[in-house]
């Protein structure tokens, strides 16, 4: 008996078994990780896709700009299957909900991104707006929604949220 252990101990079968396994669990986490960075990757473009034709469509209707339609708009075009749902801000100026297509007051947009209330469209912008601007009515779409990872467990990943922003001048 004792010399069946010897022998045993001194056998190399099934050696390139373990490192194969050993090998292949680090292969596959590594790839399912992948999978979830490009999961976020591609929702990400979705999402910024979605914000920005939105703008583009507001900029493009300009002065009848359907506002309470920029959420659903963004929801639509940014919907991936099983993901959380679309949180989308609408706002005028600095604002939230505030937007209208008559009686607009303008400001210049500074360059820190916040709003420097004017007296009217189209004025030179002073001192803390950016250079040669001039004052205008801008739109902000701020979409946002939390990734959930199919592979990750949730708690590395809590933190995750998608978050894309676009501020346009209307007037």
């Amino acid at each position: 008996m004792i010399g069946g252990l010897r022998k045993l101990r001194r056998s190399e079968r099934g050696v390139a078994t373990v490192e194969f396994a050993l090998w292949l669990t680090l292969f596959f986490t590594i790839s399912l990780v992948a999978i979830d960075i490009a999961q976020f990757t591609i929702q990400r473009g979705r999402l910024a896709e979605a914000v920005s034709g939105a703008s583009l469509s507001a900029f493009k209707t300009r002065d009848a700009v359907q506002f309470q339609s920029i959420p659903a708009y963004v929801q639509a075009m940014a919907a991936a299957p099983g993901q959380s749902p679309i949180n989308v801000t609408v706002g005028c100026n600095g604002g939230t909900g505030n937007c209208t297509n008559s009686s607009r007051v303008c400001a210049c947009l500074s360059q820190t991104g916040s709003f420097i209330p004017t007296n009217s469209c189209g004025q030179s912008c002073g001192s803390g707006a950016s250079a040669n601007s001039r004052s205008g009515y801008y739109l902000d779409i701020v979409a946002s929604y939390k990734f959930n990872p199919q592979f990750v467990p949730a708690s590395l990943a809590e933190k995750a949220v998608i978050t894309q922003k676009t501020t346009v001048r209307l007037q």
